[in-house]
């Protein structure tokens, strides 16, 4: 049963990932509202987000930053929050204002220079190839473009240091895709330390 629960929560999908995508909005709702802080918003960007889930930080943004007028795009490995997301967004939405993807980040073929910035929150781990996925977003960031990626662990035994390990992780991950100015900071929510990772991309190579 366990193991049946974590596939659903990494690929939901049916009427147990329609349960999943419900739990997860209101779990990662400080988490999402933390992370967007971060990426800095500026009038007219284009936004990617990887991993949207049921879609709550893409509804947050329309409706918190609806004056910068923002352009977001998700990409998420399960159709079944596809579907969610599209319910949740599409009352604050204009016209192609979001546009949602059903995909891997590590095989999606994404376009270059195309993004502000990118966001992803508590999908990081799950990713089939992480360091392919980093180089994948690095080619589709503008030049300058910001990366922001928060990880808070929800396995059996979760804690501080494992959330410092996922940190130090992705770090070295951005590191190797050729991101940098890099930041690090952590913060307290339930149910245990989150981390969040930010770094850019070169403004010239």
């Amino acid at each position: 049963m366990l193991s049946t629960l974590s596939k659903t929560f990494s690929r939901p999908k049916g009427w147990l990932g329609r349960i999943a995508g419900f739990i997860m909005a209101n779990e990662n709702r400080a988490l999402n509202q933390w992370a967007i802080r971060h990426l800095e918003l500026d009038d007219s960007e284009h936004i990617l987000e990887i991993g949207y889930g049921p879609g709550y930080s893409m509804k947050h943004m329309l409706k918190h930053y609806e004056d910068l007028h923002l352009h977001i795009d998700g990409l998420d490995a399960s159709s079944t929050m596809q579907e969610q997301a599209q319910s949740r967004v599409s009352k604050r939405s204009k016209g192609e204002q979001v546009r949602l993807y059903v995909g891997k980040i590590e095989k999606t073929r994404l376009p270059g220079e195309q993004y502000d910035k990118v966001l992803s929150v508590n999908n990081y781990t799950i990713w089939d190839d992480p360091k392919t996925g980093l180089l994948n977003l690095y080619h589709t960031l503008k030049p300058g473009g910001k990366i922001v990626i928060v990880m808070q662990p929800r396995e059996k035994g979760a804690d501080a240091n494992r959330t410092k390990e996922m940190g130090e992780n992705i770090l070295n991950d951005l590191q190797f895709a050729g991101f940098v100015h890099f930041s690090v900071q952590y913060e307290e929510i339930r149910p245990t330390l989150v981390v969040c990772v930010t770094a850019k991309k070169p403004r010239s190579e």
